[in-house]
């Protein structure tokens, strides 16, 4: 899926607040508060300061409003004039600028807190997502790549690598990178999921496919022994028996007794249409929707081995 400007931006990292400034454990109170309850709050702040202005700042960009972004626009240009040294006032410029798709502008703000702060690993981070966006894929690897050796928590970086490595067409390099994702990280499942999808999305059925095939199947199932939860393990089930179909029928392969995970057997035409009709009912029972369930339904009867009866 391609990268959003706006959504990338606001999933860059969060400066943190200074806690000497007179509004701190007052916005410490605010943490994960709708934006328009945060622009409510701050009106009973107990002082005008730069952290409340930053923040004010902050939920005028994720609003967007047309109010809201010329509202940021003259708060940023106060903060620039009264406060010249804070290099937030350069991080929120090209926070904003990439949040409305002015990627070049975006790009000369992060690059100057780079140069400033060559260590940093937010700077490295959103210049990756200017990169990428800007069509820079082998910058956006490099950045990407520095971030992720040298922070393993910042698992966006990991996702950006591997976004790049797939739009580049090396596949594999996706997903080890995916899969590198350590077991602790709270994010770990999301990995292996993508991973999953990088290995199958997008691939012609005419190629070689049965290895990626197994070593997808065998994730999922490791993912349901893990606890992935009932309705993601049966849609990924379904990507990997539907791959697996489409490979089939545009193949015919000889498999010489080898038997494809979440099947148990050859993956033949009969047994993958069987498997994939029982997963979409599956599904189907799992849904809350009423119009999802009547076309997950349909998806299984058009599944359904051919009979005489």
């Amino acid at each position: 899926m391609p990268l959003e400007p706006r959504a990338a931006a606001l999933a860059l990292p969060v400066p943190y607040v200074d806690l000497s400034d007179p509004c701190a454990g007052f916005l410490a109170g605010l943490a994960g508060s709708a934006p328009a309850e945060v622009l409510a709050a701050l009106a009973q702040a107990p002082a005008d300061s730069v952290e409340r202005r930053l923040r004010e700042l902050r939920a005028r960009l994720e609003r967007a409003t047309a109010p809201d972004r010329q509202h940021a626009a003259r708060l940023l240009a106060e903060l620039e004039a009264r406060h010249p040294e804070d290099w937030r006032s350069v991080w929120y410029r090209g926070l904003g600028a990439l949040a409305d798709g002015d990627r070049e502008t975006a790009a000369l703000s992060f690059d100057a807190l780079y140069d400033a702060f060559p260590g940093e690993v937010a700077p490295k981070l959103a210049l990756g997502v200017c990169a990428e966006l800007l069509g820079q894929l082998d910058n956006a690897a490099e950045y990407y790549r520095l971030v992720w050796s040298t922070d393993p928590s910042c698992v966006s970086a990991a996702f950006g690598l591997a976004r790049v490595r797939l739009a580049t067409g090396d596949r594999g390099a996706a997903v080890e990178v995916l899969e590198s994702v350590p077991e602790t990280s709270s994010h770990h499942t999301a990995a292996r999921v993508a991973a999953v999808r990088a290995r199958l999305r997008g691939r012609d059925p005419a190629e070689p496919l049965f290895d990626d095939l197994c070593a997808a199947g065998r994730q999922v199932e490791r993912l349901r022994d893990a606890g992935l939860d009932a309705p993601r393990h049966e849609q990924l089930t379904t990507e990997v028996l539907g791959t697996a179909l489409d490979w089939v029928l545009a193949s015919r392969p000889a498999f010489n007794g080898h038997v494809l995970p979440l099947l148990n057997a050859m993956p033949e035409e009969e047994r993958l249409r069987t498997a994939l009709e029982r997963s979409y009912r599956r599904l189907a029972r799992l849904t809350q929707s009423g119009s999802e369930r009547i076309e997950l339904v349909e998806r299984a009867n058009r599944f359904r081995p051919r009979t005489w009866v």
